[in-house]
């Protein structure tokens, strides 16, 4: 029996690691999975100034969880240690493979994700094997083949490290029949988080999703090609017609029950497709099935080419209460550059039909892209005033030209890439102030408190032009005064929803119980107080006490 040991960077939903500890459990192998560090602790400071440590934004590490990442893998004593992350962290990946190389070099290293994905070459040079692609045969293969000592030179979508070098070996074809493969392994004893030097068993990070929500997948691929996404490169690795799969209906009800029976606390699914509103019959199958056996509210992505209103209606009738859309800008030229061609109206209409039927929009965009001009970005401004007065901007990123994917190699042929930034395998455009100009005033086009003439005047005022930071210093104020800190929640809903979870806890069984007690121990009170001839001095009440 092998024992495989997954280190998850900055990821405690790691979807991908889960599958394959599935895979390898099932086949009587052991598996046990690192969160190290979590979603949360993106571009803290730990590391900073810690000669023993590493800090690259987003990744900052401390020594301390270094020494205790080494300290664990000495008690677990791993045949296999993976590492699974994206590009922001492929130079933590090199520095901690370093570490591990040293203090056990018998024990091999396999980087898999989307940034080995694309950059194999590079990955080979720091690991023993890579995983390119999906990695559940994969994995499978090596872990046996290791554990056999059989040669691991000729197994698909593994790089292999040899004595003269690597040896690259071919992806296989993408597996179709999704619904062979076991449920991701949302076992926690088999799990560890690891922060602040501290190894907690079985346990989620404090701020995670995971303590009450579910993040799923029912398909694999993307049916779109975008310049900017590493599924581009995807589609190219497998090909377009064996790329998009979807599970059956049935599968992804059965999984979803199983969660609910090993999960009390279940309140709210994460459906994480690339794309979630594709194959109208599946989306109605699923919709009338997901209501009467699963009911509960979820979260899926949308895509504007993707809203029909049909689909969207009945998937908001069966829970559906928020998605993200990707816009990603409300030029065309720039859509095309971005292989999304589409329509501007498009855009709009779809928003328009979201808020409509009530499902909450996030709205995602692009922005510093050195290939854009006042224009492009004018006209994405102008775009979102068209929208619903009642949407949400996600925080606006910079684009990220990351190493091998189409996006770049046009900046590339423009001159316009600049150094690659410090072990995260991607270029930044230069900044510039007009990018931070038009970044405030798009992310205030969400706030219906400003009216869109007043808008308008502001994207037009010289002053404002030649000094962003005052229109940054408005977002800002605009932001804390909205949404809930570090989050896309807006304090009004919230506050709404404690004023409704107030109101059903007053009309509870329980409420009423204590209720009758505290009346009946404030009457024992003042019955006692009379007889002893005075008057005590009663506390506040509270509801509950």
């Amino acid at each position: 029996m092998a024992h495989v040991v997954f280190v998850s960077l900055f990821d405690e939903w790691c979807l991908g690691v889960r599958s394959m500890s599935t895979i390898l459990r099932d086949k009587g192998h052991k598996t046990s999975v690192i969160y190290f560090r979590d979603l949360h602790s993106f571009n803290d400071t730990q590391g900073q100034g810690d000669p023993n440590g590493f800090h690259n934004p987003p990744g900052s590490v401390h020594s301390r969880d270094i020494e205790a990442l080494i300290g664990h893998l000495r008690d677990l004593q791993p045949t296999l240690v993976g590492f699974s992350f994206m590009s922001n962290f492929h130079g933590l990946a090199i520095f901690l493979t370093q570490r591990l190389k040293k203090e056990f070099p018998g024990v091999p290293v396999i980087w898999g994700g989307s940034d080995p994905t694309v950059n194999p070459d590079q990955g080979i040079q720091h690991a023993d094997y890579v995983c390119q692609g999906e990695g559940e045969e994969a994995i499978l293969e090596l872990t046996e083949a290791l554990a056999a000592g059989t040669s691991t030179d000729s197994i698909q979508n593994i790089w292999a490290k040899t004595p003269d070098g690597h040896k690259p070996n071919p992806p296989r074809s993408s597996e179709k029949d999704l619904d062979q493969y076991p449920y991701t392994d949302f076992d926690q004893t088999n799990k560890w988080y690891l922060h602040d030097g501290v190894l907690e068993f079985g346990v989620y990070p404090p701020k995670s999703h995971l303590h009450r929500n579910y993040p799923t997948l029912t398909s694999r691929g993307c049916p779109y090609n975008c310049s900017f996404c590493c599924n581009s490169n995807y589609r190219e690795l497998y090909g377009p017609a064996k790329y998009v799969r979807r599970h059956s209906v049935e599968y992804v009800m059965k999984e979803l029950e199983h969660r609910k029976e090993t999960f009390p606390g279940l309140g709210f699914i994460e459906f994480w497709d690339d794309v979630f509103t594709f194959k109208s019959d599946w989306l109605h199958e699923f919709a009338r099935e997901y209501k009467r056996r699963i009911n509960l509210p979820f979260f899926a992505y949308t895509h504007p080419q993707m809203c029909k209103d049909e689909d969207l209606r009945v998937l908001r009738e069966a829970g559906w209460e928020q998605t993200i859309m990707g816009v990603q800008s409300g030029s065309e030229e720039i859509l095309q550059m971005y292989d999304r061609n589409m329509a501007r109206q498009r855009m709009i209409d779809s928003a328009h039909l979201l808020n409509n039927i009530g499902v909450d929009l996030i709205v995602d965009l692009i922005g510093n892209n050195p290939m854009e001009d006042e224009q492009t970005m004018r006209e994405t401004f102008e775009m979102l005033l068209e929208f619903p007065e009642d949407f949400v901007m996600h925080e606006v990123n910079p684009l990220a030209m990351y190493r091998n994917f189409p996006i770049t190699r046009v900046a590339e042929s423009r001159g316009l890439l600049g150094p690659m930034l410090e072990g995260r395998n991607a270029w930044l455009a230069e900044d510039k102030p007009e990018y931070h100009f038009w970044t405030a005033m798009w992310t205030l086009t969400q706030f219906n408190a400003l009216p869109r003439d007043t808008l308008r005047s502001m994207a037009d005022d010289p002053y404002l032009r030649e000094h962003p930071e005052v229109v940054e210093g408005i977002m800002q104020g605009f932001l804390k005064s909205s949404f809930m800190n570090g989050t896309y929640v807006k304090k009004d809903r919230k506050i709404q929803e404690m004023e409704e979870e107030q109101s059903r806890l007053n009309g509870s069984r329980l409420i009423r119980l204590a209720r009758r007690l505290r009346d009946a121990k404030n009457t024992f009170v003042r019955s006692r107080s009379n007889a002893n001839g005075r008057v005590r001095t009663q506390q506040p009440e509270t509801v509950g006490s």
